[in-house]
């Protein structure tokens, strides 16, 4: 009787293991840009595909031909964020520090830290405390001002169904003169998906 009932619980155990072994988590390291998109909110690739495009508008600007951008260069400063009026949680900052990147990285542009300008007041005041070696602290008065400041704004429209989710993000960028508030340079990306639920949903 126990010889039998092993004979038909071992099949039965051993696919069970099969099983659970197989529902282990799968790990891979790259990933296309394609595999990001995996409904209709925003993803990796959206966020490739619009810095990209961003920097590449940029660098073709009509402003960059002016004597003060091929001569004196002017310093860039990004907004503290891109403003997100979608109906979704945007990462923002990520979408203006990968835009930052590529312009410093290409040499299109240089930028002021706006992040670490606190950090940097900060130690100055302790560098001149006269805790330090006054032959080795940093000079104040040094720091040197943004004359750009590239800014912009992510909005999106969503229709949805019952079996269907259309998404519309439309991302705008302006690069502002500071002193004159005259917009220099600005353009949209506009980025579409449709996505249709599946009947056993």
């Amino acid at each position: 009787m126990k010889v039998s009932v092993l004979r038909v619980l071992s099949p039965i155990l051993l696919f069970l293991i099969l099983v659970c072994y197989g529902c282990g988590p799968s790990i891979r390291y790259s990933i296309a840009d394609e595999e990001t998109v995996t409904g209709s909110d925003w993803s990796a690739k959206d966020l490739k595909d619009v810095s990209d495009y961003m920097v590449d508008s940029i660098k073709k600007g009509a402003y960059r031909n002016r004597p003060r951008y091929t001569v004196e260069k002017p310093r860039w400063i990004l907004a503290r964020q891109l403003k997100n009026e979608t109906d979704e949680h945007v990462n923002t900052r990520t979408i203006m520090e990968r835009i930052r990147t590529r312009l410093i990285n290409e040499g299109t542009a240089n930028f002021i830290d706006d992040q670490a300008t606190e950090d940097i007041l900060n130690q100055m005041k302790l560098q001149q405390s006269g805790l330090f070696d006054h032959k080795t602290v940093v000079q104040v008065g040094k720091l040197v001002g943004a004359q750009l400041i590239l800014r912009g704004m992510i909005s999106s429209i969503r229709k949805r169904s019952d079996r269907t989710d259309i998404i519309y993000y439309n991302i705008t960028l302006q690069l502002v003169d500071i002193k004159t508030g005259e917009i220099v340079w600005t353009d949209e990306k506009e980025v579409q998906r449709l996505t249709r639920k599946s009947f056993f949903r």
